[in-house]
């Protein structure tokens, strides 16, 4: 009973403070067969009390290559009549990731909030605690000194030396806050990502983090990068394996689509991507399609992949020093 009451609460907060959600606004909540429907009850629930009205559709599971960044006609229709989405598909990023849904919230039609891949946990421990006021407050900060930015380094002391330019590309700033049409927020939340220019990113990414679809992994996973396209998958273990047969059968798997800071100082260091990737100084490159950020590459897949103890400068400046936040002293 406890765990309810808490997702209630956390629903609450989500519709009422971080959303905005209005009296007669329109409230679509996508799920997919995986999703944990006490999750989508709960929203639901706290929509109605808002004066709002919902609905839920559920979409079939996606796996990865399998339109996995895909939502059928009917939802891509359903968007239309929404000023608000919320994303809650378990298997896949089908809910945040389709170009239905980033067509109006470019066109400042719609705003949204991402949960998906997410369970329970996600929602009342860790990340989900945090203060999102202060943490938008930071995130703004830190994406004003991104957008001025022409050039973004990586390193880290697994062997990652990563460079590309990312000059022109806007910069998004993803912490638990959406409350204007075409804003976009996760929960749990705080980073601030970017595409890079396509075709630009060059080096080497040594992933010691979880990767979407695959998890946590015992052995680093070694990609070779040129050109903004990964032309070698390296490593021995099963993550590597599975990582090198995604980049071999899936359409612009290989695509280097987003580079981000996680900022969020009580999220978890738990093994699930979803939660790492927002943890304080932890940095992840996403591989895949780049549409939602702008950019002209679609692929089934979107696979963010966390780096621990990242040390990263834009033009120079230094942001994250191995793996601690440090661009305000700066």
């Amino acid at each position: 009973m406890s765990l309810i009451i808490d997702a209630s609460v956390q629903a609450r907060r989500i519709i009422e403070k971080l959303l905005a959600v209005k009296p007669g606004e329109e409230v679509i909540i996508v799920c997919d067969t995986a999703t944990d429907m006490r999750m989508a009850y709960a929203l639901a629930a706290a929509v109605q009390a808002a004066g709002a009205e919902f609905t839920i559709c559920i979409t079939p599971s996606r796996n990865p290559g399998d339109r996995s960044t895909n939502v059928n006609k009917v939802i891509e229709a359903a968007y239309h009549g929404a000023d608000v989405s919320i994303g809650l598909t378990r298997s896949s990023g089908a809910a945040i990731y389709n170009r239905a849904l980033w067509e109006r919230l470019k066109a400042k039609r719609i705003r949204h909030c991402s949960m998906v891949m997410r369970d329970m946990d996600n929602w009342i421990k860790g990340g989900a605690l945090a203060d999102y006021e202060a943490l938008f407050a930071e995130g703004e900060r830190l994406a004003e000194i991104w957008r001025q930015g022409k050039t973004i380094e990586i390193t880290t002391p697994a062997g990652t030396e990563f460079r590309a330019s990312i000059a022109g590309e806007v910069v998004f700033v993803e912490c638990g806050k959406a409350h204007l049409p075409g804003m976009q927020m996760a929960f749990s939340d705080g980073e601030v990502s970017q595409m890079p220019n396509e075709g630009t990113a060059h080096g080497r990414l040594v992933i010691d983090g979880p990767i979407c679809y695959i998890g946590s992994h015992a052995e680093p996973v070694t990609l070779e990068v040129a050109n903004g396209r990964v032309v070698k998958c390296y490593g021995e273990g099963p993550a590597a394996r599975r990582l090198r047969q995604i980049l071999e059968e899936v359409e612009n798997a290989d695509n280097i689509a987003e580079i981000g800071i996680g900022l969020n100082p009580m999220s978890l260091r738990n093994g699930d991507f979803e939660e790492e990737k927002k943890a304080r100084g932890n940095v992840h490159v996403a591989l895949g399609s780049n549409l939602t950020y702008g950019g002209t590459v679609y692929s089934p897949v979107h696979i963010d992949m966390v780096m621990y103890e990242a040390t990263v400068k834009i033009d120079g400046r230094l942001i994250v020093d191995r793996g601690e936040i440090v661009f305000e002293r700066e």
